[in-house]
């Protein structure tokens, strides 16, 4: 659902907000290859009518990778925007239009080695060791995307199988989310349910990548594990709901597409999650 938001923001929590923006991370390695993904998920098999989309990018050299929403980059540089104007009118109003849900973690592979980086109130964080190696079986069947020769392979990541179509044409052992490992970039792949599918829709090597995120892991991430990072955000949303910042910050205005006539929607439940296991 989309919501728009029109925020009342005091000049403390202004300045913080502006400290939020995405920086790319300077004097860092940048990737050498760029390949862009749509993705598609279902995730209440009882509404397979609405799915829930979103537009990544992988970046990668010879052994490293990463991978980020494009669409989250996108709505951060529409936000800094509005916040840059507002502060230029010195207006504590700041109206932030359509918000969308988007995916906050980037996903990091180095040398093989699968890591997360969740980012909460401009502090980085890094969990190391997620994903067990997929024991991918490769099959002779083949077929074309964007142009490239790919081949079928098997194997099963987070619970799930996973189909993948791969070209050696591209010879980097990448692909979306946590697929990798094979002999060649990954350009397709979903599950056996056809819930949760990645798509590669564009890829470009041997350009300019300068202003792009660096593949290399954030120097200054807090190294954690994934049920500490939970527990702490659960603490977090647990003191906003309690009033934490109840002074600081008003909502002035959330409306949703539709207006107040919006039929009661059937309850939305995410009974298909993108991991089964951690």
């Amino acid at each position: 659902m989309k919501r728009y938001f029109k925020l009342i923001i005091p000049a403390a929590i202004f300045c913080i907000l502006m400290s939020f923006r995405y920086k790319t991370h300077t004097g860092s390695e940048q990737p050498s290859g760029l390949a862009y993904y749509h993705f598609y998920h279902i995730k209440d098999s009882t509404q397979t009518g609405k799915v829930y989309s979103e537009d990544f990018i992988l970046g990668f050299t010879t052994n490293k990778s990463i991978y980020s929403s494009q669409t989250k980059l996108k709505q951060d540089s529409t936000m800094e925007a509005a916040l840059h104007a507002a502060e230029v009118k010195k207006s504590a109003s700041v109206d932030l239009g359509v918000v969308l849900p988007v995916t906050e973690e980037d996903i990091y592979v180095d040398k093989g080695k699968l890591f997360t980086v969740k980012t909460t109130y401009s502090q980085s964080y890094l969990i190391a060791g997620e994903g067990d190696k997929i024991d991918w079986k490769i099959d002779r069947e083949t077929k074309s995307i964007l142009g490239y020769t790919c081949q079928k392979a098997t194997g099963v990541c987070k619970g799930r199988k996973y189909t993948a179509w791969f070209t050696t044409d591209i010879p980097a052992s990448f692909g979306p989310w946590k697929l990798q490992g094979l002999p060649g970039l990954i350009l397709e792949a979903y599950d056996d349910r056809y819930f949760i599918k990645f798509t590669c829709t564009k890829f470009i090597a041997q350009s300019n990548f300068s202003q792009l995120k660096s593949i290399s892991i954030p120097a200054n991430a807090t190294p954690t594990t994934k049920k500490e990072y939970e527990k702490m955000k659960k603490a977090q949303a647990e003191g906003f709901l309690a009033g934490g910042f109840s002074d600081n910050i008003t909502i002035d205005k959330i409306t949703t597409e539709g207006g107040n006539n919006t039929p009661q929607a059937k309850k939305f439940t995410i009974n298909y999650p993108l991991e089964l296991t951690d």
